[in-house]
């Protein structure tokens, strides 16, 4: 009975540790030549300058397969620079940017796609800005560019 047992489990364990070592080799092959899926956000249309108060033309790409969404996506600026590079991780909250275009805020929209809209700037000074985009918990960000923002 005991010899039973212990050739039936020697078995097992020889089946188990196969079928782990096939997963793994396929899951290695995939992973080598399968393409992956990607994301990514880059700027179209920004002006190099504008007027306190005057209205500019704003235009950002996000692009991933067809089958993905975003929930939201915008542009984060302020006056002063937050030029670190920025992760997947890095949630709005822990960017230095306290202003956020509230126009695909929230929703559902379809990728990939371009977003665009206007935007004014209150007072005079540098502007620092980033597209951003969530997609499955991701965070996507743009490079930082600046705008050079001029008196009346």
């Amino acid at each position: 009975m005991i010899k039973k047992f212990i050739t039936f489990s020697l078995i097992f364990a020889a089946v188990v540790i196969s079928l782990t070592y096939y997963n793994y080799q396929k899951q290695q092959t995939n992973l080598r030549g399968g393409e992956q899926t990607r994301f990514s956000i880059e700027f179209g249309q920004i002006p190099d300058s504008l007027m306190a108060n005057q209205y500019g033309s704003f235009s950002w790409r996000v692009s991933a397969p067809e089958s993905f969404n975003t929930k939201s996506t915008g542009i984060y600026w302020n006056y002063e620079s937050s030029p670190s590079a920025l992760t997947k991780f890095d949630s709005p909250l822990a960017v230095g940017y306290h202003n956020y275009t509230e126009d695909y805020a929230s929703g559902l929209f379809r990728l990939p796609d371009t977003f665009d809209l206007f935007m004014k700037f209150p007072k005079a000074g540098v502007v620092y800005l980033r597209a951003f985009a969530i997609i499955d918990n991701d965070y996507l960000w743009t490079q930082e560019k600046q705008i050079q923002v001029s008196a009346k």
